[in-house]
């Protein structure tokens, strides 16, 4: 048996690992065929625009480390301002070595006792889906207001289908402890199910924070296409959103989505006549500035010794 599941999850990396380096492949293409004078006219015209897109990542962390210290209060777990900072940007660094951003509570819960463990994983994970709805309901706006995908106009299917996958997600979100019935004998069941009805309002906290933070990536991106000269308007908002949504739905294994999302922004913003090499700065730059650099500071915060808070 464990063999077996062991098997699965190898073939399930593998076949991940084929469209990782597929989607490389496919960036790497459209790198080539992009045309000189594209290069030509790339070019830095509001670079305070590009300090601006820096600062951003202020709010954009701090949304983060909100949800964070909301779900420590939720779940009771007692902590100090140290120790808070240290397992949030223990967490960013975790997460960006993982699949799709989603390990960020391996590093969270070593800096808590054991029996907070469980319910650390949990909650994080449930932060992350708020995230995740925050990112296909933008990207389902997107689809209906421009009467599908960019680059599959008038598609009337898609707009149903991405808006059914908006409303099963946020059922899921609302209602998960009823999903969990097969563990309702479980102690960390339970306590999950008991602390949710106990803060009502703590996932409508969530899903606002994960919201801001949605319009934080989107002021970003837009407002470094326009640092490059880019004009700044409504399809080009709403192709933005569409990026990410396929971004998100699209498969990873490290650092977070590295090249993924570079091929993402390059086919769809492309498609609405974006200069492909301001696509391609843009999208590089936004790694560094959001994902990067925070895991790079984590690394110098979290050296100060996280064993101090861990037990044995």
């Amino acid at each position: 048996m464990l063999k077996t599941i062991k098997n699965r999850k190898t073939l399930f990396v593998f076949i991940k690992l084929i469209l990782f380096v597929g989607v490389l492949f496919l960036l790497y293409n459209q790198i080539n065929r992009i045309e000189e004078g594209q290069w030509n006219a790339f070019e830095l015209k509001h670079p305070m625009i590009l300090v601006l897109v820096i600062l951003l990542v202020v709010p954009n962390i701090g949304l983060a480390f909100l949800k964070w210290k909301l779900t420590l209060k939720t779940i009771e777990v007692d902590s100090v301002k140290k120790q808070r900072v240290q397992s949030f940007f223990a967490g960013v660094v975790t997460g960006m070595l993982t699949p799709n951003m989603l390990g960020n509570f391996i590093g969270r819960f070593y800096y808590f006792d054991r029996k907070n463990r469980v319910q650390i994983t949990l909650f994080t994970m449930l932060s992350n889906f708020a995230q995740f709805i925050a990112s296909i309901t933008f990207g389902w706006l997107a689809v209906l207001l421009l009467d599908g995908l960019v680059v599959w106009e008038n598609e009337k299917q898609l707009v149903i289908w991405v808006g059914l996958s908006m409303i099963t997600s946020y059922l899921i979100y609302f209602f998960i402890e009823n999903f969990m019935v097969k563990f309702r004998k479980r102690d960390y069941s339970t306590t999950f199910k008991t602390v949710l009805h106990r803060n009502k309002f703590y996932r409508v906290k969530l899903l606002l924070f994960s919201l801001l933070r949605f319009i934080v990536f989107t002021l970003q991106f837009s407002l470094l296409l326009f640092a490059f000269d880019e004009e700044l308007n409504t399809t080009l908002i709403f192709a933005i959103w569409q990026v990410y949504l396929l971004t998100m739905l699209a498969p990873s294994l490290f650092f977070g989505k590295i090249g993924i999302k570079e091929s993402i922004s390059l086919f769809v913003l492309g498609a609405i006549g974006v200069n492909e090499v301001s696509i391609l700065f843009t999208s590089v730059l936004i790694w560094l500035i959001n994902s990067f650099a925070p895991a790079l500071l984590g690394v110098f915060i979290c050296k100060s010794n996280f064993r101090e808070w861990q037990q044995s």
